[in-house]
Parts: C-alpha cells; sequence; structure tokens
C-alpha cells in the first residue's frame, strides 16, 4: 500500500509536466498564400450553435456554420468545424492558438481536413478572420494579431501582424490564386 502512495506524486509530477508541454505550443506563422493555397475550404458564414465532444484524447469544439459564401470548396449550405479545446464530461482542455467561435457571428474561415474527417481552421487562430463594417459601412476582414509565440518556416521568431483588409480585396486575392477551372 505505501508503494502505491509513494508513486502517486511521481504521476502527479508527470501529468502536470505533459499539461505544461501541451500549452505551450509555438504557431508556424502562415502566409496569406499557404493559407488559401493549403485550404481545402475557405468560407464566409455565421456559427449557428457548438457543443463539446470527446475523441480521444483530445476534446473537441465543434461549430455548426451557415455558410453564406464559400470561396474554394464543395458546395454546401452548411459546415461543421472542429477546434481543439473545450470541456466535456466534466474535464477541460485548451489549447493554446486555438481560437473560440461566437454564435451568430460571421467569420471567414480557412479550413482543413484531416484524416480524422473534422474540417479544423488552418493555422488555429490565423485561418479565422472576424467579419466586420469600417465606418463607411464596407465589409472588411479583420484578426488582431495573436500573442502566441510564433516563428517562420524556418524556426525564427516572428510577431505575428494580424489581418485589416477590405473583404473585396481577400475576396480577388483568393481568386487569382486559384486555377483555371477550380470551383469557387
Amino acid at each position: 500500500m505505501s508503494r502505491r502512495c509513494a508513486s502517486l506524486p511521481l504521476v502527479t509530477t508527470l501529468l502536470a509536466s505533459l499539461t505544461l508541454a501541451l500549452s505551450a505550443a509555438t504557431l508556424e506563422q502562415l502566409s496569406e498564400a499557404r493559407l488559401i493555397d493549403e485550404s481545402t475550404e475557405i468560407v464566409r458564414g455565421t456559427v449557428t450553435y457548438c457543443n463539446q465532444t470527446y475523441r480521444q484524447p483530445v476534446i473537441w469544439t465543434v461549430c455548426e456554420v451557415a455558410v453564406t459564401e464559400r470561396f474554394k470548396g464543395q458546395q454546401a449550405s452548411k459546415i461543421q468545424v472542429a477546434i481543439p479545446g473545450g470541456t466535456a464530461s466534466g474535464f477541460r482542455q485548451s489549447f493554446e492558438g486555438s481560437p473560440t467561435l461566437t454564435r451568430n457571428t460571421e467569420y471567414l474561415f480557412f479550413l482543413w481536413q484531416g484524416k480524422s474527417g473534422l474540417k479544423q481552421i488552418m493555422g488555429l487562430s490565423q485561418g479565422l478572420l472576424n467579419i466586420v463594417k469600417d465606418a463607411n459601412g464596407n465589409l472588411m476582414v479583420a484578426r488582431a494579431k495573436t500573442e502566441d509565440r510564433m516563428v517562420t518556416p524556418e524556426g525564427q521568431p516572428v510577431e505575428d501582424p494580424g489581418v485589416n483588409m477590405p473583404l473585396n480585396s481577400l475576396r480577388s486575392r483568393i481568386t487569382a490564386r486559384q486555377p483555371r477551372g477550380a470551383r469557387q
């Protein structure tokens, strides 16, 4: 019995170390070109609801998005977007760089779909842009600069500049990077 009690602090220390290691992620900065080229879908849409689910070993927040405009990918009026982190079965997980989606809010999503089948946001918070109006009522895409640690593809530390541009400008840039005949 004393043998079990002696190993409990060791297990607790190992779990705490693993938790700290998981939360100390470094994000690779993704260029606009990479976001566009490597996304399997690029959509503009409004979050209708979110639920949390546990798919071992990660808790996911899965949100349904009503698509209002599609720039890349298969046509669908609704999609589900999965974000690592959330609360399920009394447990909470969080991941550095994971964005939080707000119900009834419109965003522009750069998405990729992995082997799991879940559609995820490219570069975590980097691939999620808010849709806002400027003082003249023009639609803009915006993302505040992230404070998460970020490096270039070569591994050099870099600061994230954030994003703030007219939606029409980004729409044109996405269209310009699409191969001829690609579905929009």
